[in-house]
């Protein structure tokens, strides 16, 4: 086996001068690996066990649990001549954002190169190190206890194991793929920072609740005000959504207006704790709400497409495929289902208009143009 591919005995970096040692040595070199452990069983906010990091020799467990000053860390993560590299970074760019106010950048998703590698959609990183490297990897600490202490020897062969291997296969990455498709990856990446940055909006969150497209428009608005009021006091409280209300509830709150305390508790779903201590503040809230006017500028949740909408939905489908296979993409990438089902339903309307997502950068090119010719 090649030496570089031997795991090397990771160094725990467990004081502020060992995090700052850690970091100076990191931002030495043109690239790191990075990856985060965290638990969110029983919180809203994931809370954050341990940072690893390597630089192609060395490998460092950071253990935040005992870190007071986080700066050097920040100021890596932040550092334009290091790129950051991760393996499907959307959960760690929450944990990150949630825990320094910051995002890694430059930033390097070695999934999302792997599809543009042609080695699969939303390839997983044990099945990517196995595909590139011939490496298998044990995954058994997936779930492991991230916040117990000390960790054992199994957990940090594991959290090494996820910051070695990677910045070998991303260093094989670079080498395989060209100046345009490293081109269309850097763009990506920047949109994927973007949205993270974004703060969330707490008022729209009703929109991803299942089945409620089929409540009337008045009774969605009442949802989406339930739904915001849930948002807020899940962060305050730091409690899963569904330790609050379930979305059934919420749903079925609206639906059974006007209603009792007693049929509120007995929604299926609602757990008795939870009904005890949030269920007369959303009585009261549904109470309140209901019969105010939904003002004009509310978005109601769109229902599923229809067989005509349906039926043009697939004719764009086939030409997806047809330029994935030419271009050696998957079609996945070229175009999610959200943003063709946009596209869809502005032709529909009479108005046929691209979505943000295709009518700009390199989407816009290479399939965009060809989409809106389509339906036009």
């Amino acid at each position: 086996m090649d030496a570089s591919l031997t795991l090397p005995a990771p160094r725990l970096v467990a004081s502020d001068s060992a995090l700052a040692e850690c970091c100076a040595a990191c931002a030495r070199v043109p690239r790191i690996a990075f990856d985060t452990e965290f638990i969110r069983t029983d919180t809203f906010h994931p809370k954050l066990g341990l940072i690893q990091l390597c630089d192609g020799d060395t490998v460092w467990l950071v253990d935040p649990l005992a870190i007071g000053d986080f700066a050097p860390l920040v100021d890596l993560l932040r550092n334009p001549r290091v790129i950051k590299v991760f393996h499907s970074c959307s959960e760690d760019l929450e944990v990150l954002q949630g825990a320094f106010g910051t995002l890694p950048s430059p930033l390097f998703d070695t999934q999302v190169a792997a599809a543009f590698g042609g080695l699969g959609f939303s390839r997983g990183y044990a099945r990517l190190v196995e595909a590139v490297l011939g490496i298998a990897l044990d995954k058994h600490e997936t779930r492991s206890d991230w916040l117990q202490r000390p960790l054992t020897e199994a957990q940090c062969r594991y959290a090494a194991e996820d910051v070695h291997y990677l910045i070998q296969v991303y260093d094989h990455l670079l080498a395989t793929l060209d100046a345009e498709r490293l081109g269309w990856i850097a763009e990506d990446m920047e949109e994927l920072l973007a949205g993270a940055g974004e703060n969330a909006d707490l008022a729209r969150y009703y929109l991803r609740i299942k089945g409620a497209w089929k409540l009337p428009v008045a009774d969605q608005y009442v949802l989406a005000r339930l739904a915001e009021w849930r948002e807020r006091l899940a962060r305050e409280l730091d409690k899963p959504r569904g330790h609050i209300v379930p979305d059934g509830v919420l749903v079925e709150a609206v639906r059974l207006w006007p209603l009792s305390r007693n049929q509120l508790f007995r929604v299926e779903g609602f757990h008795p704790r939870s009904a005890r201590q949030f269920g007369d503040q959303l009585l009261g809230l549904v109470e309140a709400l209901a019969g105010e006017p939904v003002p004009a500028d509310f978005l109601a949740i769109a229902p599923p497409l229809e067989r005509e909408a349906r039926q043009l939905l697939a004719g764009l489908r086939g030409v997806i495929d047809k330029r994935a296979e030419a271009l050696g993409l998957a079609p996945e990438l070229l175009a999610r289902k959200r943003d063709l089902e946009a596209l869809v339903r502005s032709v529909m309307e009479g108005h046929p208009q691209l979505p943000p997502a295709l009518s700009r950068g390199w989407r816009h090119a290479a399939i965009g143009q060809e989409l809106l010719a389509h339906v036009s």
